[in-house]
């Protein structure tokens, strides 16, 4: 689907949800959850980031009626999002989380059905070892299937920096990968 395509079907779906279809509403909050959870996961476990982003989707809900322009959803409810991740994390003692539970928070679920593929291993653990401002943005576009303009709205930054964050990314990946496959490879 081209970005224009995207977006435009996205501003339909909020004229639709704000006149009260569930539906509409019900594919907005597929389409933004796992930003959501990418978000909100800055500070915190996967749990706790999931149960922010159900309530920043119950808060969006509700206040929808209030958004005057529907090609402004994105950074709206991104600053939802921000807002109850920092009042949650503010409130919440946060014990620090093991490797295991940070990883397996971004596991794709594409690659999650083949946990027993090194090679996958070796994919999820590059992206994690990215910056988090650099994991995020490549996380949303290519596991997610977010266009830059969504990405650079929802974290409100130039999409000048949502292109270099994924440049940087690619480049950080293949270095990362180029050396766990030849590893992986040489040990066959």
């Amino acid at each position: 689907m081209h970005e224009s395509d995207w977006i435009q079907e996205e501003e339909a779906w909020v004229v639709l949800a704000r006149e009260g279809d569930l539906a509409a509403f019900d594919r907005l909050a597929g389409r933004y959850r796992a930003a959501a959870i990418v978000m909100a996961g800055r500070t915190m476990p996967k749990e706790m980031a999931e149960d922010v982003a159900q309530d920043s989707l119950i808060a969006a809900f509700k206040a929808l009626p209030r958004l005057e322009s529907p090609d402004k959803f994105a950074s709206w409810f991104g600053a939802i999002v921000r807002n109850r991740a920092k009042r949650t994390a503010r409130q919440t003692p946060m014990a620090a989380a093991p490797l295991d539970e940070l990883i397996a928070a971004y596991a794709p679920s594409i690659l999650a059905q083949i946990l027993d593929d090194e090679r996958s291993r070796a994919v999820r653990c590059a992206i994690q070892a990215l910056q988090p401002e650099v994991r995020d943005v490549v996380e949303l576009y290519y596991l997610h299937e977010w266009p830059v303009k969504r990405i650079s709205e929802f974290f409100l930054l130039p999409q000048t920096t949502v292109k270099w964050r994924l440049h940087t990314g690619r480049e950080q990946l293949r270095r990362r990968l180029s050396r766990s496959l030849e590893e992986y490879d040489g040990n066959e």
